[in-house]
């Protein structure tokens, strides 16, 4: 669910695009990737079975701290995460 802000969304040959409350489900093992389109966004992601949230605390950051000026998640580790967790970065989004 996209709390706050805009994005484009792909699943397999899908584009969906979302705007503050837009929802998407996202199958397992089918490739997918998102773009936020707005300056900043918030979004809430439920998944099933867990696990993949390791993946986003490893690449992430603390949210009990105000969010640094100018954060980014290095491509680098992200693709770190993705792979300790089972993940596969095909490339960047469309």
């Amino acid at each position: 669910m996209l709390i706050k802000g805009t994005a484009l969304v792909w699943c397999g040959d899908e584009e969906h695009e979302l705007r503050e409350g837009g929802i998407v489900y996202l199958p397992r093992n089918v490739p997918h990737a998102y773009r936020i389109t707005s300056e900043r966004a918030d979004l809430l992601m439920i998944a099933t079975p867990g696990g993949i949230e390791g993946m986003f605390r490893h690449a992430g950051r603390d949210v009990t701290t105000p969010r640094p000026d100018g954060f980014e998640i290095p491509k680098s580790l992200l693709s770190e995460a993705s792979e300790l967790y089972g993940g596969v970065i095909l490339g960047p989004p469309r």
